[in-house]
């Protein structure tokens, strides 16, 4: 069983603008696996021996949250097909400066949606800005899980970092408990930070997922980090359209032993999604 916990895709009409324009943003430096949409990801997933995805959009504006959840039901309760609701687990999302945010949270709990995905970049907020405390402290209370993109994003270069290991840190000391819930994409943030700023997070909670740059896998930070960080905080995710899900497969495989496996690529997401 392989569940991989960070995957995107889009309403078929939308694809091909969303990718066209991710792909202008990230200057030509990345080319998608697929158009991005639904059907192609199923097919991907089920040609590189994926399960199950958990589905990850983002809300880059108040008025998209309650479009997403819509669209979650829909795939979660088969009306788009048996086979996406069999692999798909989908997310909702919220824009954290919706002032209606605590009742859209709510209404993602209610529904048995276990999840949001935020974005730093494209949502314009800093993890370690006390004005998003309140969101993040609403998002515990109602036991959701958060996954958010961390660390520096080939598709802002000019942003300063709003969410790289020393603003995780803030926010988690900052909104007590909400580190078990908290999924620090991308390897904790490492991208930008210095060698090692990830194991400031250690104490925190929090868990990371293995979506790494296929340019970046063979660096020594990322290495270090699936080499050291303790097994039960670790979930294994791509950022499929963006890499192969069969390669970051491998990778995990390269650098954990084989008594890891079953945790990392299923047990942990399971636990913390409530499967």
């Amino acid at each position: 069983m392989i569940i991989d916990f960070h995957t995107h895709n889009f309403p078929d009409a939308l694809a091909p603008r969303a990718i066209a324009a991710m792909v202008e943003n990230l200057r030509h430096q990345f080319v998608p696996f697929g158009d991005g949409t639904l059907a192609c990801q199923l097919a991907a997933a089920k040609a590189d021996g994926i399960d199950r995805c958990v589905m990850c959009p983002i809300a880059t504006k108040p008025s998209q949250a309650d479009v997403i959840l819509r669209t979650a039901l829909d795939i979660r309760d088969g009306a788009l097909g048996e086979e996406a609701a069999r692999v798909i687990i989908p997310l909702a999302s919220v824009h954290p400066a919706d002032p209606e945010f605590k009742l859209k949270l709510k209404a993602i709990a209610d529904a048995g949606i276990p999840g949001i995905k935020l974005h730093p970049y494209y949502q314009g907020f800093r993890l370690g800005d006390p004005s998003v405390f309140p969101f993040f402290a609403a998002v515990r209370d109602l036991g959701l899980v958060v996954i958010v993109h961390c660390g520096f994003d080939h598709g802002f270069p000019d942003e300063p970092m709003s969410c790289g290991p020393a603003e995780i840190a803030a926010l988690l000391s900052s909104v007590p408990g909400l580190g078990p819930l908290f999924v620090a994409a991308h390897l904790g943030g490492h991208l930008g930070s210095p060698s090692g700023a990830t194991d400031m997070l250690l104490e925190s909670g929090c868990l990371i997922d293995t979506a790494c740059l296929e340019m970046l896998q063979d660096a020594p930070e990322p290495i270090r980090i699936m080499e050291t960080w303790p097994t039960e905080r670790i979930l294994f995710g791509t950022d499929y359209p963006w890499n192969r899900q069969r390669r970051l497969v491998e990778w995990v495989k390269a650098h954990r032993p084989a008594a890891d496996y079953e945790a990392i690529f299923h047990k942990n997401a399971e636990r913390i999604l409530g499967l």
